[in-house]
């Protein structure tokens, strides 16, 4: 089963913009390819930060709004939430490692 839900604009200012956490966001779309293959680093980020951090997913042809409203030009695209604020943006398909090193600063310090 999955960590990573997959978020509706109707559920976007709640799951995203008012979460006592960091979160996440994959602006992606089921003919992306890049982020097919960017979907397991994202499984694995969303098991180890589990309760301190979350993953989730808008697809951008099911949320068009969304991604109007970020300005979301090319898929994967990701915005790093926090605080209600976008506070980093990526777009192009991340490791592992670059994803974790995202979470990483906006974690509470001692978590």
């Amino acid at each position: 089963m999955s960590l990573i839900a997959e978020i509706s604009e109707a559920a976007f200012a709640t799951e995203v913009l008012q979460a006592g956490q960091p979160v996440l966001v994959d602006f992606h779309a089921q003919w992306c390819g890049p982020c097919k293959a960017m979907a397991p680093a994202l499984e694995d980020v969303a098991r180890e930060y589990e309760g301190l951090a979350r993953i989730v997913k808008v697809d951008i042809d099911a949320q068009p709004g969304l991604a109007q409203t970020y300005s979301i030009r090319g898929v994967p695209t990701l915005l790093l939430v926090a605080g209600g604020e976008v506070k980093e943006r990526y777009t192009g398909g991340l490791g592992r490692g670059k994803l974790s090193e995202i979470l990483e600063r906006h974690l509470e310090p001692g978590q």
